[in-house]
């Protein structure tokens, strides 16, 4: 493996900066944010309207969401660790599962997903129990993860929204899915054609520098290849990516039997499934505030069975099980797995010139001591 792995202070300026970013300061903001957000949607529905509906609303379809949310957590851990089992690095299921759910902390404090840099530094750090893992194997795993997430959202968001609003999407919808379709497209061209493209740069400079990030690109792309050439891990981390998703589809769904609302499960699934098009990108951190206004939005074109139906507490219900009760418990998952250590250490790491990966290195050779845990 000396081959394959790179300098264990390799990109540390990025994983320092992020690691800076989670201050108080930063937290108080983001509350802020959600205090704002939660007193719109309450005065827009109603005011005492909505608070009602929320005290009213069954708390066993409520336990039942938040159950739902969080096993699709569990399958989330089990298909990271599958991919990168496939890449030869076989980390330990509880491990694998509580840095990914200490990412999704970080994640929901910051933008753009700063907590995929957490997996992918803590990862690249050497620890006794288990074989560190290159940037761009860890990498390769988390755009892994997001393809398959776009190709899942896709698929079934679009068969749901054509069952339920055939040709009469809004604008605004068919541009979402297309940009996430192209975006899959542009994905899978890059993906096919990165041999060959890589090849012709080589030829551009021998200089070392040049050749480093050729062989660190190179590195991403092989590990995105791996699950070409295994069919049947390919087709058991798809089948995980649609229960994860079908789980939001399933949260929506109880929180809306709860307020005693009765639309279809297609209905609940696609506007569960646009939302997670729609926060893609998030825009805020843990996209407070856009994906509560893209919810109200979807809400409007599935009209409600049900006078008493409340949008707003349906809203408000939903984020509290899916952010902000998680918030609060992948905090706690991150701090009793010993990662606001780990985000220390990464905080303290001086940054050192890009080494780069010997990228003639098997992708598949399985590390001696990375089975425990």
């Amino acid at each position: 493996m000396g081959g394959m792995r790179e300098s264990q202070s390799t990109l540390a300026r990025p994983f320092s900066a992020f690691a800076s970013a989670l201050t108080r300061r930063r937290l108080a903001l983001l509350v802020i944010l959600g205090v704002v957000t939660w007193a719109a949607l309450i005065v827009l529905f109603g005011g005492s309207a909505a608070l009602d509906a929320i005290a009213s609303a069954n708390g066993w379809w409520l336990l039942a969401a938040l159950l739902v949310h969080y096993a699709s957590f569990g399958v989330r851990g089990l298909r990271w660790q599958h991919l990168l089992s496939t890449a030869g690095y076989r980390l330990g299921y509880g491990y694998a599962t509580s840095l990914l759910v200490a990412g999704w902390f970080v994640s929901a404090l910051l933008p753009a997903r700063a907590g995929d840099l957490l997996r992918v530094g803590v990862l690249r750090l050497e620890d006794p129990r288990r074989a560190a893992v290159p940037v761009g194997v860890s990498l390769g795993s988390i755009v892994s993860e997001r393809t398959l997430d776009i190709l899942a959202i896709l698929g079934l968001g679009a068969g749901l929204g054509w069952s339920v609003l055939h040709t009469q999407a809004p604008s605004w919808v068919t541009v979402s899915y297309a940009a996430a379709l192209a975006l899959l497209i542009g994905l899978a061209v890059v993906i096919l054609a990165a041999p060959t493209l890589l090849d012709w740069l080589r030829t551009w400079s021998q200089r070392s520098l040049w050749q480093k990030v050729l062989n660190f690109v190179q590195q991403v792309v092989g590990s995105l290849r791996l699950l070409v050439r295994r069919p049947r891990v390919a087709v058991l981390v798809f089948v995980e990516s649609l229960f994860i998703w079908l789980s939001d589809a399933v949260v929506l769904w109880f929180v809306i039997r709860s307020l005693g609302g009765d639309l279809p499960f297609a209905h609940a699934a696609f506007v569960a499934l646009t939302v997670d098009v729609l926060a893609a990108a998030p825009i805020t951190p843990g996209g407070v505030g856009q994906i509560d206004v893209a919810y109200v939005a979807l809400f409007a074109l599935t009209p409600m069975v049900g006078a008493a139906f409340n949008v707003g507490a349906a809203v408000l219900l939903v984020r509290f099980i899916t952010y902000w009760s998680f918030l609060l418990f992948s905090g706690g998952v991150a701090a009793l797995a010993g990662f606001g250590e780990v985000i220390r250490r990464l905080r303290s790491e001086e940054p050192t010139p890009f080494t780069g990966v010997d990228a003639g290195a098997s992708l598949a050779v399985y590390p001696p001591s990375d089975a425990s845990s």
